[in-house]
């Protein structure tokens, strides 16, 4: 920023490690957990998508904002990460579609970022550590600016046992009619579409596209809505969205889906997956520092083919709980954790990573029509 006195900012860690750097987005001050995606691009996507409230989002690429940001490209109808932290801001957007930088999205979204940090630094902390509560204080004004942060942090009641999803969920049910992804056109539609309910744990608007374009019509629905009143609505399928936080404090959830499972198809997503697992006796676990990023390889073990897939979680399922009539389909190859399972004799399966991408790679967007190959069987042998 040439000619112009930037202002210091802090990022202070809950075990006392400090990074300094300076004032990005809005001035205040942003706690939550501090994780790191490693996405070269879609920070837009990221920063909408509701999986992140609670957590201040570390990008790894050092620079962010090259080409802007746009009114397309939102996952949500907010920001809900509390907090970003980049090495570097694009003053210039290089494309035609954007209408802001990134920097003047971040002051009209209300997020406290941190700009300036070795953010390598800070993820090997990260992965070394673990992800843990941290705060920005921005402007730093003054080394009391640091007390402030550690009052954040002791504040802060961290993501374990936090329902999340119970927060950023839609307030009432309404019908979906934000069309199908830029890059797809419909295909062709049965002359009856699938009639599918989406639980909102914290959805993505481009999962309901993906939805539409393989021929639903879909009704989303809040997060603690009972299973009867999904069953009213003589539903073809049922989809359980990604979202932030515990699965395992999302206690309405978690007894919706097991008494709606048996009844048709049931397809989950991320915290969908983990809610899922936990409603057929499964048990979930806190990762160390999660996996957030495009370019996660997940195994196939059927196929034996893999797929580099976009994740953003921070749980996952306990392997060794899950039921004897489940069986695992996908792992993950960096650590060998569940990212996929279904179930032995009842319609329904799910994959811990987001086959929508949005950013990321599409390798596993045909989880999308195993989906509508799934409500078509059903829907012909009743």
């Amino acid at each position: 920023m040439i000619g112009k006195q930037r202002e210091r900012a802090v990022l202070v860690l809950a075990d006392g490690e400090r990074f300094d750097g300076f004032a990005c987005g809005k001035r205040g001050v942003a706690v939550g957990e501090v994780c790191f995606n490693t996405s070269m691009t879609g920070y837009q996507e990221i920063l909408t998508d509701p999986s992140y409230a609670g957590q201040i989002i570390t990008m790894t690429y050092p620079e962010m904002g090259n080409y802007g940001v746009n009114p397309a490209d939102v996952e949500s109808r907010r920001v809900h990460a509390t907090g970003m932290v980049v090495r570097e801001t694009s003053p210039v957007p290089s494309s035609w579609r954007a209408t802001a930088t990134l920097e003047e999205f971040l002051q009209q979204q209300g997020v406290v970022a941190i700009s300036g940090v070795d953010t390598r630094e800070l993820t090997r902390h990260i992965r070394t550590h673990g992800a843990q509560s941290g705060a920005i204080v921005s402007p730093l004004e003054e080394e009391s600016g640091i007390d402030t942060a550690h009052s954040a942090i002791a504040a802060d009641p961290g993501i374990v046992g936090a329902n999340l999803a119970g927060q950023v969920t839609c307030e009432g049910a309404y019908c979906w009619s934000g069309g199908v992804p830029e890059s797809k056109s419909p295909g062709e539609l049965p002359a009856t579409p699938y009639q599918v309910v989406a639980y909102d744990f914290g959805v993505k608007e481009s999962i309901l596209r993906h939805l539409t374009a393989v021929g639903c019509e879909v009704v989303v629905v809040p997060a603690d809505t009972p299973a009867e009143t999904v069953m009213a609505r003589k539903p073809d399928g049922i989809f359980l969205s990604n979202g932030p936080g515990d699965p395992s404090a999302v206690h309405s959830g978690i007894e919706a889906v097991r008494a709606l499972v048996g009844h048709v198809p049931i397809f989950g997503i991320c915290l969908g997956h983990q809610i899922m697992a936990l409603a057929l006796g499964a048990k979930t676990y806190k990762l160390k520092f999660g996996h957030r990023g495009g370019n996660q390889p997940v195994l196939d073990i059927d196929s034996g083919r893999v797929e580099i897939t976009a994740q953003n979680h921070g749980f996952a399922v306990d392997k060794d709980t899950l039921p004897n009539d489940a069986r695992v389909t996908h792992i993950n190859l960096n650590d060998q954790t569940v990212e996929g399972f279904e179930h032995r004799d009842k319609l329904l399966f799910s994959v811990q990573y987001h086959p929508e991408a949005s950013p990321g790679p599409h390798d596993a967007h045909p989880h999308f029509d195993r989906f509508a190959a799934m409500m078509k069987s059903h829907r012909y042998a009743v």
